[in-house]
């Protein structure tokens, strides 16, 4: 009987917990900025209200509810939190170091897997490039591995900039491919075995997907492991898109075809000739992640690489988003908004280049329903700006990753503030100075 009613007691009171819970909303209220919302035009002496880690109310004139922290945005601008639409996050530390670099298998080791790796298992979300990288207003990327031997990279997944051990907002995202002179390296050295090859991958995946049983009874090809089939199924059934990176037209043009022959959903990353067929990639409607500085060929299918890719790519109606190129990097995520002023002064419009950094990723990884806009009953990813984000010395004043005000304090912060004053005691004796 006692023990009855000490359950009874102890489910009263989770009960009433969870009943406060549910009616003390966390509630903070950005009032006065100019507010881009990626999703239409721009509002001037804007509000914008976020109450448990949504988006409630987007407007001119709204009021503070009562309780709401309130930040004064008057004179700086709001936009959605950056999303990093292809990096190595959470996966390198240190480059150059093998033990802190878990981006991809080493070329040449033999290691077979490709499609069936995953970003996940490696991802560190104690990563000190995170919080330097948030610092700057990245509040999503997705963190993908590169390839080996294999012409594919293995599966990528979308993570939040939070640092938290559960920050990954989508697992299996995308799937990763090499094709052009990177793929051609890894398939006999030619473009044609590459594409060969690429075709004999989907074909035998379709395959297994079709039957798995009976394909994993019957002699089978020992180039195919039936990890890496099953990897793309997904991409097969048009539900996990394939980030192609490959540069050259022609091999775009390859791409084209290759998309309507299987049903693919298709992302282009690099694209450095991608201008030539804007208005093909247009009607295929795939879009391109670009890195609107490269303009120096580093080899033949970068000949045509201009600064005016993205101006060019918009014109023709392809959506857009930038990355690091050549990689995908990890380090600097942040100079996303670098690379979209630089864009706009080649001839991309303002608001393309705002869309091209915040929604269109977001879009690209079926994320759009919750993610990349402020809207209401979107995921609060929220950005305050001290100024225009696309000059070259404005930082944000306030991150918000689902709802939540983020710590901008990082190590190189730290480092230079440890640093500054060389005469204080407590450093080393070989910073001290003056002595």
């Amino acid at each position: 009987m006692r023990q009855t009613m000490i359950k009874s007691l102890f489910t009263s009171v989770a009960f009433a917990i969870v009943g406060v819970s549910s009616v003390s909303a966390q509630t903070t209220a950005i009032m006065n900025g100019e507010v881009h919302t990626a999703a239409g035009p721009v509002i001037e002496n804007g509000d914008v209200i976020i109450t448990n880690g949504r988006i409630t109310q987007v407007g001119a004139n709204l009021s503070a509810p009562a309780g709401a922290t309130v930040i004064d945005a008057e004179g700086k601008v709001v936009t959605p939190g950056l999303f990093a639409p292809l990096s190595a996050i959470g996966l390198v530390e240190i480059s150059l170091d093998d033990e802190a670099n878990d981006a991809g298998p080493q070329r040449g080791e033999g290691f077979a897997l490709g499609a069936a790796l995953d970003a996940v298992d490696a991802y560190n979300p104690s990563s000190i490039l995170i919080p330097i990288n948030r610092a700057g207003g990245v509040t999503r990327a997705t963190s993908a591995p590169q390839a080996g031997d294999s012409m594919f990279g293995g599966r990528a997944a979308v993570i939040d900039m939070s640092g938290r051990v559960n920050s990954v907002t989508k697992r299996n995202a995308a799937q990763i491919l090499v094709m052009g002179y990177s793929g051609a390296s890894r398939a006999g050295d030619t473009r044609m075995g590459a594409w060969a090859l690429l075709r004999e991958y989907l074909d035998e995946a379709r395959s297994y997907a079709n039957n798995p049983n009976d394909y994993v009874r019957r002699p089978r090809d020992a180039r195919f492991a039936v990890s890496d089939l099953r990897a793309l199924g997904p991409v097969l059934a048009g539900e996990q898109p394939l980030v192609v990176s490959i540069n050259g037209a022609k091999d775009i043009r390859n791409l084209i075809r290759l998309k309507n022959r299987y049903g693919l959903s298709v992302i282009i990353a690099g694209g450095s000739e991608a201008w030539r067929e804007a208005r093909a990639l247009a009607a295929a409607d795939i879009p391109v992640i670009i890195d609107p500085l490269f303009n120096l060929p580093a080899q033949f299918e970068d000949l045509g690489a201009t600064l005016e890719n993205a101006a060019r790519l918009e014109a023709a109606g392809v959506k857009i988003s930038f990355f690091n190129h050549p990689g995908f990097g990890a380090h600097n995520l942040r100079l996303i908004t670098q690379q979209a002023g630089n864009a706009v002064a080649h001839g991309l419009s303002y608001e393309a280049a705002i869309e091209a950094i915040t929604v269109n990723p977001a879009e690209m990884f079926g994320l759009d329903d919750q993610l990349g806009t402020i809207e209401a009953g979107k995921i609060a990813d929220v950005v305050v700006w001290e100024g225009d984000p696309l000059e070259l010395n404005t930082q944000p004043e306030a991150v918000f990753i689902n709802g939540q005000q983020q710590d901008l304090g990082n190590r190189q912060q730290m480092l230079g503030d440890r640093y500054r004053d060389l005469s204080r005691g407590e450093l080393p004796h070989a910073y001290r100075g003056g002595e």
